[in-house]
């Protein structure tokens, strides 16, 4: 017997209607908004889970027509093309019942397509790079906090400092941003399939979880990749490569990123092992979050652990 349509007709109609319903929160209140834009493919994903990555397809081209019609084409643009990847990609990976693991990857592959797409379209709309855009907002930023603090009767010297302080912070920030790009795409899709698999728990359909924390390791080869970041950096910056540099540098973010989160993860199967109480774990979290050398000090215990598996979690094929 054929199973009956009208199932999955109605949950998508339901389901689009709140990732209209979520797009038009996140476009008009500021504060919520911008987390309800984050989880705008839930519904999406859900749908893809009950019922096939079709009817996630459908939902995504509904929601994003109704969206401009009912708003703007931009504002359909920057949420189905910025989100809708991912809550197609995420609904296909836990309805085959990939590995979490492996489920991050792909969604964070289809977040970073979308950020891309995105910035691609409006830079033809807009016949800008939003990028220039968004640091050229950063240096007048810059320049009216130094006209505001001039204008209070801070001293020449000291705004000279601050400006020399904060300039090549902005340059920085400048060559990193595909490095946050990249973050960006698996924080977003982290986010989105812990919210999707507590939805799917409450109706009753299990997701295989990630290990705990303590537990979680990264890919050895984050070590390796550390070492040619930092090659790169100085190699780039000595030769002038300034290309080289650039790359050396984002990478060499997303790494230390992935090793803090590994010394972390070394932290936390410390603090279970020798049983510290909530207040030890927290003045020590404090410290490493607020003071540079022990968080310095983290990372190399991450890169530690990555390297003589400590915690003696990898397998003979993981080596």
């Amino acid at each position: 017997m054929q199973k009956s349509p009208v199932r999955p007709v109605v949950e998508g109609g339901v389901l689009t209607a709140v990732a209209i319903i979520f797009a038009l929160i996140s476009t008009y209140l500021p504060v919520i908004g911008a987390f309800v834009n984050l989880l705008w493919p839930v519904p999406i994903v859900l749908l893809g889970v009950r019922h096939g990555y079709k009817w996630s397809v459908m939902a995504v081209v509904a929601s994003g027509l109704i969206i401009a019609l009912i708003m703007h084409p931009l504002t359909a643009v920057s949420v189905v093309v910025g989100f809708g990847l991912i809550g197609i990609a995420l609904g296909y990976g836990l309805r085959k019942g990939f590995s979490p693991t492996k489920i991050l990857l792909i969604g964070a592959t289809a977040s970073l397509i979308s950020k891309i797409a995105v910035l691609a379209i409006s830079a033809v709309v807009m016949g800008v790079n939003p990028l220039n855009l968004q640091t050229e907002a950063m240096v007048k930023g810059l320049e009216q906090a130094m006209e505001f603090y001039r204008g209070i009767g801070m001293k020449p010297e000291e705004l000279a400092q601050m400006e020399a302080t904060i300039r090549p912070m902005l340059e920085l920030i400048k060559i990193i941003l595909p490095a946050g790009f990249v973050l960006a795409a698996f924080v977003d899709t982290f986010l989105n399939f812990q919210v999707a698999k507590a939805v799917l728990a409450r109706l009753g359909q299990r997701v295989q979880p990630f290990p705990l924390f303590r537990h979680w390791t990264m890919p050895r080869v984050t070590a390796y990749f550390l070492a040619v970041a930092l090659v790169s950096i100085y190699w780039g910056k000595t030769r002038e490569i300034e290309l080289l540099y650039n790359i050396g540098m984002n990478l060499q973010v997303i790494t230390t990123m992935l090793l803090f989160i590994q010394g972390m993860a070394v932290f936390y199967f410390l603090a279970d092992k020798y049983n510290l109480s909530r207040i030890v774990r927290s003045i020590i979290l404090f410290l490493i979050l607020s003071n540079g050398l022990f968080m310095q000090a983290l990372i190399i215990g991450g890169v530690f652990d990555l390297i003589f598996d400590y915690r003696h979690l990898r397998t003979p094929h993981q080596e």
